[in-house]
């Protein structure tokens, strides 16, 4: 279990616990801008090759590292 604050995003790389605060504004604007661009060709296949998961802030267990992107597909 990940000993950090609920209030914070936690990550483990290389076996050390990184924490950070949730993105501010800007931030989260870009990523689901980005994310609204991403899903129609990606997601949808609105002029892309569609079939893909588009997700905001996933958690993301690979090994042993657990990451949390802004975007992942």
């Amino acid at each position: 279990m990940l000993n950090a604050p609920e209030h914070l995003v936690a990550e483990i790389l290389d076996g050390t616990l990184y924490t950070h605060p949730r993105p501010a504004g800007p931030h989260s604007e870009a990523a689901s801008v980005l994310g609204m661009d991403l899903g129609g060709p990606f997601h949808r296949g609105r002029g892309g090759p569609g079939g893909w998961l588009i997700l905001d802030e996933p958690e993301l267990h690979l090994g042993p590292d657990i990451l949390v992107p802004d975007l992942a597909g």
